[in-house]
């Protein structure tokens, strides 16, 4: 009798265990009947994806959709992306308030008037009315790294999933980089040169680094010896000093990347290079340093003598013919930036760095109009490729199994003309795109 009651004692006790594990899994969801896209360019059709506690659990052909989820039919007419990724975006990002006027000593300003301010974050700093959160889901984003406007510190780089005015409420990690570039201090304050700026980013390292020694000599000793000053700018520095950090480095022109080179041999930091519009030319370099880069997608215009509805006018004579060459070479060399760093081994993803989110799509188009890339490569491009370069390569990116659910149904392949975004599933939440 006694072995009974301890037998039906154990049923009831795993019993409440299920139930209680079973109550703490939300309902899933799933799209059925949809054209599934990844990463990697394979396409699913009349495909099915569930996901359950913000993860992705299944997805693929014939798969089974558990009882209790709720099942969206996309009636083999939508489409299905990983969330686009933006590797560098000033989404939420207050205005760069300008030229603050001439300080008391314009060439020992203080840290704030002359740009320098690393300790500082986006999700501290966030409007979160920016009408851009709202919008970057209408094009597909699900997750940005977040900087903040400025000159050449402004903070620090988050990662955040983009929701809206509740992006504030939805960051993934904190701190994934600091922000840098060959900005000068506005007005008349210094660092106003890029000789000056160069100067200041090694004295901003010598700074930290004695501040830093100070501080680990006091920690060590016992008596006799006063406190070390705590400058918070300095201390934010140290995990770039330690490779902890990567510096965000936006830099355009062949010789602003060369500028990063020799800061980066002579103070041995990380860094990740952000926009880079003439990163071709330095391509080998970069490959050998291992620098990824957060490419723009910022295209220059295409001459009209090249677009197919132009009609000649005039006369085209020797001249014209050989600035014309010029012309072209400079154009293709441009648009294929990105295809020319792939091909010399560089790890490229994107970063919209402040061009409009009204501009991506046309952008996009050019690229794989005159840019050498398909639209798997671009769609890899803004997911994948982005996702890895932020180190979130085996949470973000891709739709498989395990991820978390952050992907975007549009109405149409999105690179076509007028292609919309029906449904945003961001960390698993689904939300209707207006």
């Amino acid at each position: 009798m006694k072995l009974v009651r301890t037998f039906c004692m154990c049923i009831v006790l795993l019993t409440a265990i299920s139930l209680q594990g079973w109550s703490q899994s939300a309902p899933a969801e799933a799209f059925d009947n949809v054209i599934i896209h990844t990463a990697d360019g394979q396409v699913i059709k009349n495909g099915t994806i569930v996901w359950r506690d913000g993860l992705i659990r299944a997805v693929g052909e014939d798969v089974a959709i558990p009882f209790d989820a709720y099942v969206h039919d996309g009636g083999d007419s939508l489409h299905v992306y990983p969330g686009f990724i933006d590797g560098l975006a000033f989404w939420g990002s207050p205005d760069d308030n300008g030229n603050r006027g001439r300080p008391e000593e314009p060439g020992n300003p203080s840290y704030e008037r002359a740009g320098i301010q690393p300790h500082l974050h986006p999700g501290n700093e966030m409007k979160a009315n920016d009408k851009a959160l709202k919008e970057a889901t209408k094009h597909g984003f699900t997750t940005a790294a977040l900087g903040l406007k400025g000159q050449m510190l402004p903070g620090q780089v988050d990662l955040f999933f983009i929701n809206g005015e509740q992006t504030e409420d939805q960051l993934l990690e904190e701190g994934i980089g600091i922000l840098a570039q060959f900005e000068e201090a506005n007005g008349t304050a210094y660092p106003s040169t890029t000789m000056a700026l160069m100067v200041q980013f090694r004295q901003l390292f010598y700074d930290a680094q004695a501040q830093k020694e100070q501080q680990e000599y006091y920690a060590s000793v016992s008596s006799d010896y006063p406190p070390p000053r705590k400058e918070k700018v300095l201390e934010a520095l140290y995990p770039v000093m330690q490779k902890e950090q990567p510096f965000y480095f936006v830099a355009d022109g062949k010789e602003n990347i060369e500028r990063l080179f020799w800061l980066q041999d002579e103070l041995d930091f990380k860094a990740v290079l952000v926009s880079g519009k003439e990163a071709y030319k330095k391509a080998a370099e970069l490959n050998e340093r291992n620098i990824p880069v957060l490419a723009t997608v910022d295209l220059p215009d295409k001459p009209e003598w090249l677009k197919e509805d132009y009609e000649e006018t005039e006369e085209i004579t020797e001249e014209r013919e050989a600035f014309r060459e010029k012309q072209e070479a400079a154009y293709r060399e441009q648009v294929q930036n990105i295809k020319t760093l792939q091909k010399a081994g560089v790890r490229v993803g994107y970063a919209s760095n402040g061009l409009k989110l009204k501009d991506i799509q046309k952008n996009l188009t050019i690229l794989k109009e005159d840019g050498g890339l398909n639209n798997s490569q671009i769609l890899k491009l803004i997911t994948q490729s982005t996702a890895d370069i932020l180190d979130y390569g085996q949470r973000l990116g891709d739709l498989k199994e395990g991820r978390v659910a952050s992907f975007t149904v549009f109405d149409k392949p999105f690179l076509e003309e007028e292609a919309k975004s029906v449904y945003s599933i961001i960390n698993g939440k689904l939300t209707e795109v207006e």
